[in-house]
């Protein structure tokens, strides 16, 4: 079973891919700093830009329904100087994540980060320890792509950015259940 769900994330992922999208952009109603966004199918969304408006830098996605945790990273500094398998980490004084992925070009030549972990009913738990003081910490979180140069993401609100604690809060409730 999980073979066949990582064959078929793969080729939904080519096929997205190939597919003449624009560029990962903020939603119209996405403000600078931290959003989040749910939907019926038991999937949530947490997303930073860096201006409203702006290229999503980061966007956690935790898909229930699918039972797959992914991130997605564009725009980061030195993402040029990295090419195929490589971890993503967020840190964050005294704790980190690391999630293993690819970085790769789009359709446009705009390079990206994309990681996926499966979860089962252990691997939520696992991830919810592992993520969750990342997420919860009073930041900044250092975000770094294999060897690319770090970017500090602000965690709490500092007008006009807003900060994760609302839309953690979402997030938390459909990915972990509380």
């Amino acid at each position: 079973m999980f073979r066949l769900r990582r064959i078929i994330a793969v080729v939904i992922g080519c096929l997205t891919l190939s597919l003449p999208l624009a560029a990962p952009r903020a939603d119209d109603g996405d403000p600078a700093g931290w959003s989040g966004t749910t939907d019926p199918r038991r999937r949530a969304f947490l997303v930073v830009t860096d201006a409203a408006g702006g290229p999503r830098l980061l966007t956690i996605a935790c898909l229930r329904d699918a039972d797959e945790f992914a991130i997605y990273a564009s725009d980061l500094p030195g993402l040029a100087n990295v090419k195929g398998a490589a971890d993503l980490t967020l840190s964050v004084a005294g704790a980190s994540f690391t999630l293993p992925g690819r970085v790769d070009t789009d359709g446009f030549g705009r390079l990206g980060f994309t990681g996926f972990r499966d979860l089962d009913g252990a691997g939520v738990k696992a991830l919810a320890r592992e993520l969750l003081p990342v997420l919860k910490a009073p930041g900044p979180m250092v975000v770094t792509v294999g060897s690319s140069a770090p970017l500090t993401i602000p965690l709490a609100e500092a007008s006009p950015r807003k900060g994760i604690a609302g839309p953690l809060k979402a997030f938390e409730k459909i990915c972990f259940g509380r």
